[in-house]
């Protein structure tokens, strides 16, 4: 199976170098371990564990049983330990642990979904306690056990997304709903992973199909407005935002989306109104501030009052290259020689924001810097070059910074 290749790089059934378990006492310890025998399962498990050369699924099980009696970080420490140690003799864990477990049980009595439950709760576990690279190696296991269980795709799937493995994740989740093509949870996660990519046309659809699933999903109905917001399509980006207002008026992430769609539809009151109101729910929201910025710009406002939602702003969150770029648009207005340094620091922080560098150049020609506006301008062309008033401002500065020569 393809996904499985691409996991561990080998099929099971042509894998004839895998480690023989010890076999009867594994089984047994694992026999009671699936009635619920935790207590004599965890202590045949160790036993196993220490005599050497140690039996890596006695180990492994041991952790689960860890897990399952409370002790998480300990069980993590031991599932990490292990994992370095099959590291050291060239192999990974995921690999080493399905390729044993395949040899082991099959054609024996047991069934291998349910043992690959017991992998899977031990990830829901670690995943529980933050331990999402640890969780990721048990869905990985289970995935390798049962490879067309959707729900175990997906629960892969949706950690390697937050762990930004991104290609994986996406591979994973495409195979989770070959199998399932309704599964909700795939269908979401996959269109939250390409949204993060910028691929808001394909996340569009998997949010279409996910809503008609379940259309009370207060984060979907955002997301899918959100997605809607980027490539502007308003209408409908206002439409599932409001919904999801309707489902949780307490959803501060709600009211800014909604803040943003109202501002580009002009809509500057109700903008400033559902900016306010993301902000009494949590006044530590970096977006809320930059919007209500924003609208109190295109609504004339304070100079002082823009510049201070514009500042704390960058209080809360110093690598916030919108607002930065905002405020350096702002004070460049009021002629504050400040503004270079925030032009500066949004273009360290993401330098393909749109005409950054144009505003960045303007403001150097201002302030009598004419190199770093030359400078500016030139990235802005090459990053626009169908820019007209670029092309007329640079020409214009050559000229001019050649004939001062």
């Amino acid at each position: 199976m393809s996904l499985f290749t691409k996991m561990f790089g080998k099929n099971v059934a042509d894998d004839k170098t895998a480690a023989e378990p010890q076999g009867v006492g594994f089984i047994t310890a694992l026999s009671m371990h699936l009635r619920g025998e935790q207590e004599p399962a965890l202590t045949a498990y160790m036993s196993l564990a220490e005599n050497p050369p140690g039996d890596t699924l006695a180990q492994f099980f041991a952790a689960a049983i860890k897990a399952e009696k409370g002790n998480t970080a300990e069980a993590a420490e031991s599932l990490s330990s292990l994992s370095r140690h099959i590291s050291s003799a060239g192999d990974n864990i995921s690999h080493t642990i399905t390729m044993e477990l395949v040899a082991l049980l099959t054609g024996g009595s047991f069934r291998i979904s349910a043992v690959a439950e017991i992998v899977v709760s031990f990830g829901d576990l670690l995943k529980k306690e933050g331990f999402a690279r640890e969780s990721a190696v048990c869905f990985e296991i289970a995935t390798g056990l049962v490879p067309d269980n959707a729900h175990f795709l997906h629960k892969l799937g949706d950690t390697l997304h937050d762990l930004h493995i991104y290609d994986y994740a996406e591979t994973v989740l495409l195979e989770a709903i070959k199998y399932a093509p309704n599964h909700w949870g795939a269908l979401y996660t996959y269109a939250v992973l390409l949204q993060d990519l910028g691929r808001n046309e394909e996340a569009i659809t998997y949010y279409g199909r996910a809503v008609k699933l379940v259309p009370t999903h207060v984060n979907c109905q955002n997301n899918y407005g959100a997605a809607l917001l980027r490539v502007n399509r308003l209408d409908e980006a206002l439409a599932h935002c409001t919904l999801a207002a309707e489902l949780d008026p307490s959803a501060p992430l709600v009211k800014i989306n909604l803040g943003f769609i109202y501002s580009l539809k002009q809509e500057y009151e109700m903008a400033r109104t559902c900016f306010t109101e993301a902000l009494s729910l949590n006044n530590n929201l970096v977006p809320a501030y930059y919007g209500l910025a924003s609208v109190e710009q295109a609504l004339e406002g304070d100079p002082q009052r823009i510049k201070e939602l514009y500042l704390r702003a960058i209080e809360i969150n110093p690598a916030a290259p919108e607002a930065h770029h905002a405020l350096g648009n702002l004070l460049a207005s009021q002629g504050d020689p400040q503004a270079l340094s925030h032009f500066s620091a949004a273009a360290q922080l993401n330098n393909n924001q749109r005409d950054l560098h144009k505003d960045f150049g303007l403001a150097c020609l201002q302030s009598g810097r004419p190199e770093e506006a030359l400078e500016q301008l030139r990235i802005a062309l090459l990053q626009n070059p169908d820019d007209v008033m670029v092309q007329e401002i640079l020409a214009k500065a050559e000229a001019q910074n050649s004939a001062e020569a």
